[in-house]
């Protein structure tokens, strides 16, 4: 009886133990089978999660494309936009000189007009001149005294032939003499040339005056025709002068 149950026991124990046996290896195999299952989930989701980074960067890299695409075209856009600011100012520009140019080119055509008209009138108070050239009457006459060996008009002598101007202007027939003297100190030649010079200035201011130049007429003749004693020093300084004959046309 004992030793039944003793066997009994032995055989519960072997079926328990084959039963664990088996247990075991069909856990490893389903352990085994999950984690390759696993693996190749991994494997998977690995080699996903890998295409999905290169479509990521490859993504990135359009977008910076497009982003650097797009900084150029605002470049060039600005720059358009600056050569397009620069153009209107150089066309403003343009305008403005165009405009000048043709204020300036109305301005000398006016000019023109002016001097053509101005010479047209000089002709005819010329031709009236040279017409009556032979038919004059003394008008006027005025004296201009010079310093020693001078010929430079000084103040009074500049006030007497502003005086001359004013006549002149006022009386457009009229025609001037300029007859240039010195006193008889110094060699006969150099006294011409000295005397020549006096009446060269003067003829010279009556013209920066606007006179015209063929109504007057001079000449230098020296220590000739003295008005006054040269042994004097009074009598020179009155022979040291310029002779200013003015004519008018007979009535």
């Amino acid at each position: 009886m004992g030793r039944g149950r003793a066997l009994a026991g032995c055989l519960v124990a072997a079926v328990v133990l084959a039963g664990g046996c088996a247990t075991k290896k069909f856990v490893q195999s389903e352990v085994g089978q999950s984690q390759q299952k696993l693996a190749q989930d991994l494997a998977r989701v690995e080699a996903d999660l890998g295409q999905e980074k290169a479509r990521t960067e490859r993504l990135g890299q359009e977008l910076d494309a497009a982003r650097a695409t797009a900084a150029a075209a605002d470049r060039t856009a600005s720059e358009a936009a600056g050569a397009a600011q620069q153009a209107g100012t150089r066309a403003e520009a343009a305008a403005t000189t165009a405009g000048a140019a043709t204020a300036r080119a109305e301005a000398a055509e006016a000019t023109a007009r002016e001097a053509l008209a101005k010479a047209g009138d000089t002709d005819q108070r010329l031709t009236k001149l040279w017409t009556s050239r032979n038919k004059r009457m003394l008008a006027d006459t005025h004296l201009v005294h010079f310093a020693f060996d001078k010929w430079v008009l000084d103040d009074r002598a500049q006030t007497t032939l502003r005086a001359l101007v004013k006549q002149l202007q006022e009386r457009p027939e009229m025609t001037v003499e300029l007859e240039g003297y010195t006193d008889n100190v110094g060699a006969s030649a150099y006294n011409i040339q000295l005397s020549q010079r006096r009446a060269d200035a003067v003829r010279r201011f009556l013209v920066e005056q606007g006179i015209e130049l063929p109504r007057i007429h001079w000449i230098g003749l020296g220590d000739i025709r003295p008005v006054a004693d040269n042994k004097t020093r009074q009598g020179r300084d009155q022979n040291r002068r310029v002779s200013i004959r003015v004519f008018a046309p007979e009535e």
